[in-house]
């Protein structure tokens, strides 16, 4: 049985407006740059320049949000996160599974054991937008991988 997280209602709202704001900010100071430079078309160059900008910020997070994908899922196999790969990364190639805590945001490093002489890969995986708790993440991660906890 896997256990599977989605972005959570909340946490999207939230990433959503930032993404606008920060939009805002950025076309008005693109509005204010081609003002300035006399540029024949200042609206159109804001507008696409802020398109971009917002496509760029959150187009992928708003289409999995839509299509009610699934982000992160606990299986069986290994542990998949869609943000960083399409696939699950397998439970023997994790050595380590680590809880970071910064304040009250928290995020999970996967230490993947070295290949070759090549050092070890860290994946990092933002706990924060999933609608599954960071206790029920934890509980599922144990049968498999070993924990450990950072207090930043």
């Amino acid at each position: 049985m896997a256990n599977q997280y989605r972005y959570s209602k909340k946490s999207f709202r939230t990433s959503v407006t930032t993404a606008v704001g920060l939009t805002l900010i950025i076309s008005f100071l693109i509005w204010l740059f081609s003002r300035l430079m006399s540029f024949s078309h200042p609206y159109w160059i804001t507008f696409v320049a802020g398109g971009i900008f917002f496509s760029f910020c959150s187009a992928a997070m708003i289409y999995r949000y839509m299509r009610e994908e699934i982000i992160v899922a606990v299986r069986p196999d290994g542990f998949f996160d869609a943000r960083h790969s399409s696939q699950a990364v397998p439970w023997e190639q994790i050595k380590e599974v680590r809880l970071e805590r910064q304040e009250n945001e928290f995020q999970l490093l996967l230490q993947l054991w070295p290949m070759g002489e090549a050092p070890p890969k860290l994946i990092s995986v933002d706990l924060a937008p999933l609608d599954g708790g960071v206790e029920n993440i934890l509980q599922a991660i144990a049968p498999h991988a070993r924990i450990s906890v950072d207090h930043v």
